[in-house]
């Protein structure tokens, strides 16, 4: 008998394996997402909620420049179909659009400009970013962990939403991603020379990827890549094991990442004014204009003061660009120094790890109206449970680096965001690679959970005692 249920524990551990493969579940995942995106491409095209979608299928409620992407993404098809390929290389437009016009000339004459053309793109930056989180999951936990966490990032509903449009925050995430995963297997492995200025040199690339995505995220891609080499430091100290190879990739991936910011000029609007356009060989010109914008009186060659000069510059940006968004938080508050900065990080650790707060969950958006307003406010309260579980992830495995360099990544750009965006549905957008460590992190809470109710002894008496 006891064979017998051997052997069926065997079986059934077989055709588990096998269903759970990792190509098995990518084919899912891609079948999964491009239901999702016919679908909204079906209400668009029948307006069944005008409100919500065009008939392309752009969500011109959570993302409102939709339709101006979708037009400018036309235009570059158009050049590629014609064979204008140098014309489409010196065009200004973004990154990301040229790759969407990419989808549109190969796929435009079947499903013209809609989302339906884009999603090549969309699908595969999609299954990139699942792909990520599981290796995340499993160099820091276990292959468990990684399913776990990648499912709950598949399913995550505005996320899922987000990657069936025309915008950036797909590639963005899949190259923060790949760039965190780079830091940590340098952190948490052992490299040869060779595997280690390989892994150096791809980072570098990863980190020129994530630039073109979106520049505006510099100042975390040098905070996240310098975290890592700390850590790394401290581990071999306290090892007293010094990897030589491991410490020069890093130094290599330090130097190519900083280069990436001072050397590839940041993308800019043709229409933008002059004052407004920053590349790196500006930088000194720039400064005294940002030191203006901050208020901040220190010589700009402090670093302190650039640092302030940053912060107020990068916060009236966003207040700028939403002067009237009813979810705006703060943004009448101005940091014009390094003790209002240091004030105000409690309140942005509470904006970056709460909002929208509860106030804002039965009100009715601008843009999303009240039932985008019910789905932030149910996902915020998931995103808590995500927080309580990571915290005691985090405290099961608080001897090891790999838990302190992911959450204390996960910490810095949440509060980062929290300390310059001003509106909540930008930050909601922006937050996803950093809510998605946490919810790596929140698989061993969840384990550790599961294991504590398998393990505790059920006694009925208690209960029947009750009654």
């Amino acid at each position: 008998m006891t064979r017998t249920t051997e052997a069926l524990s065997a079986v059934k551990g077989n055709c588990t394996s096998v269903w759970l493969s990792p190509r098995r579940l990518l084919i899912a995942a891609a079948i999964f997402h491009l239901l999702v995106t016919a679908s909204i491409y079906g209400l668009g095209r029948y307006a069944a909620l005008p409100g919500a979608f065009d008939n392309n299928g752009i969500a011109v409620s959570f993302a409102s420049d939709g339709r101006k992407l979708r037009e400018e993404t036309a235009e570059l098809s158009e050049g590629l179909a014609r064979g204008q390929i140098r014309d489409w290389l010196n065009a200004t437009s973004p990154f990301h659009l040229k790759l969407y016009s990419i989808c549109f000339a190969l796929l435009g004459p079947l499903f013209g400009s809609t989302i339906l053309s884009a999603e090549p793109l969309n699908v595969l930056c999609y299954l990139g970013i699942l792909v990520l989180i599981f290796d995340l999951g499993r160099e820091v936990f276990n292959r468990r962990a990684g399913l776990i966490a990648a499912a709950t990032v598949a399913l995550w509903p505005s996320f899922l939403l987000h990657t069936t449009q025309l915008l950036k925050d797909p590639l963005f995430l899949v190259g923060t991603l790949a760039f965190i995963l780079v830091n940590l297997r340098l952190l948490s492995r052992n490299f040869s020379w060779l595997k280690a200025l390989l892994t150096g040199a791809g980072g570098g690339l990863i980190a020129v990827f994530i630039w073109l995505a979106r520049d505006s995220m510099g100042e975390l891609l040098i905070a996240i890549v310098a975290l890592g080499a700390v850590m790394l430091i401290v581990r071999q100290f306290r090892e007293k094991h010094f990897q030589v190879a491991n410490l020069v990739a890093m130094a290599l991936l330090i130097v190519l990442s900083v280069g990436v910011t001072r050397v590839v000029p940041k993308f800019h609007k043709p229409d933008a004014p002059r004052d407004a356009i920053e590349t790196p060989g500006q930088a000194n010109a720039s400064e005294v204009k940002t030191t203006e914008l901050a208020g901040s009186e220190a010589p700009t060659s402090s670093p302190r003061s650039r640092i302030v000069a940053r912060v107020g510059k990068v916060r009236q940006r966003f207040v700028d660009e939403y002067p009237g968004a009813g979810s705006n938080i703060d943004s009448n508050v101005r940091l014009n120094s390094m003790a209002d900065i240091i004030r105000y990080l409690p309140r942005a650790a509470a904006i970056g790890f709460f909002a929208p707060f509860p106030n804002m969950w039965l009100t009715s958006g601008n843009q999303v109206g009240s039932a985008g307003r019910l789905l932030s406010g149910v996902e915020t309260m998931a995103m808590y449970m995500v927080e309580g579980l990571a915290m005691i992830g985090f405290w099961r495995g608080r001897r090891r680096f790999s838990m302190w360099f992911l959450s204390l990544a996960a910490a810095t750009g949440i509060i980062s965001l929290g300390l310059v965006v001003v509106n909540v549905g930008t930050l909601y957008r922006l937050r996803y690679v950093f809510l998605f460590l946490l919810i790596i992190l929140a698989t061993e809470g969840v384990a550790h959970i599961f294991d504590w109710v398998r393990k505790k002894p059920w006694d009925g008496s208690a209960l029947i005692a009750d009654v």
